[in-house]
């Protein structure tokens, strides 16, 4: 082979061993070459032989790269959202995970009478989680810092979900009874910093098991519970503890965004169990002082009693108004049966603009049109409401009051709340603290996330 032929082949074969030449282009110019008597028969054969063997060591380079960028590119598995708390799910959906919680820190300085000391307190510290597993399932496990103690006292929520029948939901665990308008919304959303009088009739949570469907007009929920965690038969360890029965029913026959018509009532059942015994009391709509107004005391003989609460609620934009009526009748052995009662009426309104958020039979949180931060002064919000409690019947005086709480709320954020209320009890009658007049103020900063 003469020279110009040897520096020929040299140059084509370091072109087959660069990218800067496709693979077509140095196959068509060999074939030039072996056409034109430049390149020998044998050296054709291996040349075509090498550029084969580059283009395949290319092809699996190329795919090997590809691997790696998609390897490096790919979506996690897991997606995370930070919105108030912290939401983890799976691309597929099968489970979801979120952390919450709430921070409530009160103030207080009472006047009148009953003597109560100012003070402070952490009201409610608490975290959870929840989520779902397969689809399903569902969960949620809820526990408050600041009620801790003997007996679970600090846990709250704590049940598990099935949701694989349409429209349907199945719970088992430890959770609120369906009772109440007012115990149904979170004590982040109420609207005042503590519920009414007539709260001294919450049903509570207990360990059961309920079915329940809510719907964008109406609601439906039943269940059989046992005794609350905080229950204990001291050292009677033979004795049956309480059960009970509850359901709860909503109808909204208006349910827009800034409009609504809202209609429900309650049952709530409990056997005394082995104790025989029960008790109502509240304080002057605050947690502070811990002084009970309004108190029987522990009833004795009590077989059962029986709550039945009405509901009325109404928004029309900015406005809003909640009322209900409970009544509860006690059933006791070789005693008189007793009856004892209560109600509420509050309205609200919101200065900025925003409306009462609701949904599914309960009222939600509050989401304000300009958050302070970003260019506004967050929502605003007045309120008023009168309660009162009668716990006297035949032989038991518990006292009878009437209250009168006003109301400030401020939402800078949709996580952030702070509020101010003054309580002025009217008349207290019978009881431990008859004719003595509590004045209560109170603020609250509150961390909901």
């Amino acid at each position: 082979m003469t020279n110009y032929k040897k520096l020929l082949a040299a140059t084509i074969l370091s072109a087959m061993t660069t990218s800067a030449y496709a693979g077509s282009e140095i196959e068509t110019l060999i074939n030039m070459l072996h056409e034109n008597g430049m390149v020998s028969d044998a050296q054709f054969g291996r040349l075509q032989a090498e550029l084969k063997q580059n283009q395949i060591q290319a092809t699996e380079k190329a795919a090997q790269v590809d691997k790696q960028l998609a390897e490096a590119t790919k979506p996690s598995d897991v997606e995370i959202e930070v919105k108030g708390g912290v939401s983890l799910k799976t691309r597929d959906g099968k489970f979801t995970t979120k952390l919450g919680g709430r921070v409530q820190a009160d103030a207080a300085s009472y006047s009148g009478d009953p003597d109560i000391g100012n003070g402070t307190e952490i009201r409610r510290a608490r975290l959870y989680l929840q989520g779902t597993m397969y689809n399903d399932w569902g969960y949620k496990l809820q526990y408050d810092f600041a009620s801790t103690g003997a007996n679970g006292k600090g846990i709250a929520d704590a049940f598990i979900t099935y949701n694989g029948f349409d429209d349907l939901q199945l719970k088992v665990g430890n959770f609120k009874d369906p009772f109440s308008l007012e115990q149904q919304t979170s004590s982040k959303f109420v609207l005042f910093t503590e519920r009414s009088l007539a709260g001294a009739f919450a049903a509570g949570r207990h360990i059961g098991s309920m079915v329940s469907t809510k719907q964008k007009h109406w609601s439906l929920a039943g269940g059989v519970f046992g005794d609350s965690l905080t229950a204990t038969n001291g050292n009677n360890h033979d004795q049956d503890e309480g059960w009970g029965l509850g359901a709860r029913g909503t109808y909204a026959p208006i349910n827009e965004k800034t409009k609504l018509v809202h209609l429900g009532v309650g049952l709530n059942y409990r056997d005394a169990g082995g104790a025989n015994t029960a008790r109502f009391k509240t304080q002057a709509e605050t947690h502070i002082g811990g002084v009970n107004i309004l108190d029987t005391g522990s009833i004795s003989a009590v077989s059962d009693y029986t709550k039945v609460g009405f509901e009325l609620a109404s928004v029309v934009g900015p406005f809003s108004a909640q009322a209900e009526y409970i009544t509860t009748s006690v059933n006791r052995n070789n005693a008189t049966d007793l009856d004892f009662d209560g109600w509420y009426i509050q309205t609200g309104y919101f200065l900025t603009g925003e409306s009462r958020n609701y949904k599914k039979g309960a009222f939600g949180g509050v989401k304000p049109k300009s958050n302070v931060g970003e260019g506004g002064i967050g929502a605003w919000e007045l309120g008023l409401r009168y309660s009162t409690l009668d716990l006297i019947d035949a032989d038991v005086d518990g006292g009878e009051a009437d209250s009168v709480t006003l109301g400030l709320n401020w939402y800078p954020t949709p996580t952030l709340r702070f509020s101010a209320n003054y309580v002025d009890v009217l008349e207290v009658k019978g009881g431990t603290y008859a004719d003595e007049e509590s004045r209560v103020f109170q603020l609250r900063s509150q961390w909901a996330f």
